[in-house]
């Protein structure tokens, strides 16, 4: 080993099969290229910490002091800013960077940068893994409560995240027209849609999208009552039975419930009976019920009855179930819904915290090529209006909350808000808002309608029936083949 090499502290252990030595090389060669490339200085994502041996850290940090200030750097440009002698180094400073810089134009170094530089990000991993993993033994000694021990469990979870983040493998860069006909030829196949097939016809026509497509975020808005929750059942259901992994972050919902509204939908067999099965229910719908239980069970589905989560915590829910689910079908993740999300600082404006949020699960889906959908109810806001159809300002955020959302889609029950200004209709003038607002024929009615999409138009409006017995919607169009969804 050179006598200018240090040791590496601390990761010994992590090293089996990467050498010292092996480090060494590697700095030796990525110094040596960014000397003959300077404009591998920052493309190639490195600071002067991440180098092991001190005078590499040196020789690094001047580089990049140059190259921000737009000089050039070379030997004569780093010769002012090295020491004159390193102890035990058969060379000058100056002429150990002078041969790096008379090396680092050779084909052989240039062919093994990219390795090179591989190396010393691993090693950078490896010990910041390593200093966790200590950190962690540490923690868990001294004798902490369940509460310390979670937030030191989420605190590292953030931290191992940004770990991975600073040097996470880049997308490979394809052309924008190989990226078009990839998707194009995939799509042209009946099986073959990238997404999550829609349950109701009506919703993919106000999306103009034939799936919740993979690497999109959703939203879907409506206020309490309306039946967001029962849409998001069907919607879920639909997705596991064609065979995608679907995990519902539930923060109102247990798992029972959603089942129990499952089984309602699908056979008509109302939530009441299921609580009192013996005497209500047949024994042929029993059987229905626990055969669609058993058959659940075996899908990739999971509900997750969250109470005090924050996003980090949430994220790192979806990524295991992706790891532990993942049959290369798009998978489906659900929240319901995004104001009951616990923020990382309860002071930032509504806005901020959804955005915390939002740009959080765009990130998700599109690193795991997942469809997500996220519920939120309306703030308020349109109560103070006299026609409470849904706009933008009813997200939760308000209006500047769509900035992550690919599309957002709404649900609405005129029938709800006429029942509820009719009770307070006082003048002739109130009955005549009410009239000239909702009409009529609009009982059992559910308007699907969206406040942001991607593509198509955003003004189409569809309408569904709504079957409060079994808290289901229900399509009017004619049903279409199977293989055409």
């Amino acid at each position: 080993m050179n006598a200018v090499q240090r040791d590496i502290h601390g990761s010994h252990a992590l090293m089996d099969r990467i050498t010292e030595d092996d480090v060494f090389e590697a700095e030796k060669t990525v110094l040596a290229c960014t000397l003959a490339s300077n404009e591998l200085i920052q493309e190639c994502g490195l600071e002067w910490s991440d180098f092991v041996e001190g005078f590499h850290q040196k020789i690094f940090d001047t580089m990049t002091e140059l190259s921000a200030g737009h000089q050039d750097a070379n030997p004569v440009s780093l010769k002012p800013f090295l020491p004159r002698v390193i102890d035990k180094l058969q060379c000058s400073p100056f002429e150990y960077v002078e041969n790096l810089f008379l090396i680092g134009s050779s084909p052989a170094r240039k062919a093994r940068f990219e390795a090179s530089l591989q190396i010393i990000k691993g090693q950078v991993m490896a010990r910041r893994i390593a200093q966790e993993a200590q950190y962690m033994a540490t923690v868990a000694n001294e004798g902490h409560g369940l509460l310390t021990i979670g937030d030191e469990i989420e605190q590292l979870e953030n931290r191992l995240k940004e770990i991975r983040a600073r040097f996470a493998e880049t997308t490979a860069i394809v052309s924008p027209g190989s990226a078009y006909l990839s998707a194009f030829q995939a799509s042209a196949k009946r099986d073959g849609l990238i997404g999550v097939p829609i349950a109701l016809p009506e919703i993919a026509q106000v999306l103009s999208e034939p799936v919740f497509e993979a690497g999109n975020l959703y939203g879907l808005l409506s206020s309490s009552g309306e039946g967001k929750s029962s849409l998001t059942m069907q919607l879920i259901y639909h997705a596991v039975k064609e065979g995608h992994p679907v995990l519902f972050l539930s923060y109102d919902q247990s798992a029972s419930q959603c089942v129990r509204q499952m089984i309602s939908q699908i056979y008509q067999i109302s939530g009441r009976q299921q609580r009192e099965p013996m005497r209500l229910m047949s024994q042929g719908e029993q059987d229905k019920c626990v055969s669609f239980a058993n058959w659940i069970s075996s899908q990739p589905f999971e509900i997750i009855r969250c109470q005090r989560e924050g996003v980090d915590r949430l994220m790192a829910y979806a990524r295991r179930f992706i790891k532990k689910r993942s049959n290369g079908k798009t998978p489906f993740i659900v929240l319901d819904h995004i104001g009951k999300v616990k923020p990382k600082n309860d002071k930032l404006s509504a806005d901020r915290i959804s955005g915390d949020v939002t740009v959080e699960f765009k990130a998700l889906a599109d690193e795991v090529a997942a469809s997500v959908l996220i519920l939120n109810q309306r703030n308020g806001e349109s109560g103070k209006r006299q026609n409470p159809r849904p706009i933008a300002k009813d997200l939760y955020g308000g209006e500047n909350a769509r900035a992550d959302y690919d599309a957002v889609i709404t649900l609405y029950r005129p029938e709800k808000y006429k029942k509820e200004m009719e009770k307070v209709a006082a003048t002739p003038q109130d009955w005549k808002v009410i009239n000239t607002v909702f009409g009529s024929e609009i009982e059992g009615i559910a308007e699907i309608a969206a406040i942001k999409v991607r593509w198509g138009d955003p003004t189409i409006v569809e309408r569904v029936n709504f079957d409060a017995a079994f808290t289901r919607y229900v399509s009017m169009r004619p049903e279409r083949p199977p293989e055409l969804f």
